[in-house]
């Protein structure tokens, strides 16, 4: 899903010792220590991310998107509506520069294309596998596991919280995913850094996390006219 979010992930370096002659008994325990150290405080942050998202179960909100290239130039932007209910239902709305909609309805992913009067049907575990924004929605173990978690800091916006997401499997089309949350732990900024390093930011605004539901919130009503690119 290009249209998400993402920032460049910093990196985390690990050392491997490769012999136990490379290195000295008391090197080997403070190495042991620190990555037991490192676990800890990757477990710590997954709890803490959880406990944001656990209490989110339902998300709306206006979003302002911006998608810059390696260089740093814009390559695009757009406007429009993200809706979200745990788990595993998302409504994508763009008003700005064009309309577009996208739905993941917990089964398929649909995507409305008004230009080419088109919707293309994905299977949503194969269109969001190893993506990780799909933690704003998945409640299971299995899924948090496969990625690590780590906190971060915006000098820029200290006041805010925020989270670095990184799939252990490498290759994915997104490769880190950062959650900015505000002082009322609302989810206020979404980063994304693609696998062609490019960078998508959504900022929200109008945010709500109680609202009623309309029942075709998470269906798609297809135009006859439209072509149907069915790939589930």
């Amino acid at each position: 899903m290009n249209k998400a979010v993402s920032i460049y992930f910093a990196g985390l370096v690990a050392c491997t010792l490769t012999s136990a002659h490379a290195a000295t008994p008391s090197a080997l325990v403070d190495t042991a220590t620190m990555q037991a150290s490192t676990q800890e405080d990757g477990q710590l942050s997954q709890q803490q991310l959880q406990a944001l998202l656990v209490t989110m179960k339902q998300f709306r909100a206006d979003f302002e998107q911006s998608v810059m290239d390696a260089d740093n130039n814009v390559v695009h932007e757009a406007q429009g509506k993200l809706t979200m209910t745990r788990p595993d239902k998302l409504r994508w709305e763009t008003t700005f520069p064009d309309e577009t909609l996208l739905v993941a309805d917990g089964e398929a992913v649909w995507n409305l294309d008004t230009f080419v009067e088109q919707v293309t049907v994905l299977s949503q575990a194969n269109a969001i596998k190893d993506n990780p924004i799909m933690l704003l929605t998945a409640n299971d173990a299995a899924t948090w596991d496969k990625f690590t978690i780590e906190q971060v800091r915006n000098p820029d916006e200290p006041s805010r919280r925020g989270f670095q997401v990184t799939p252990k499997e490498k290759g994915g089309q997104i490769e880190t995913l950062t959650l900015q949350f505000n002082q009322d732990n609302e989810l206020a900024v979404m980063t994304m850094l693609d696998a062609q390093q490019q960078t998508s930011t959504l900022v929200f605004n109008n945010i709500e996390t109680r609202f009623p539901l309309a029942a075709d919130t998470f269906t798609v009503d297809i135009p006859e006219s439209y072509i149907v690119d069915d790939q589930r």
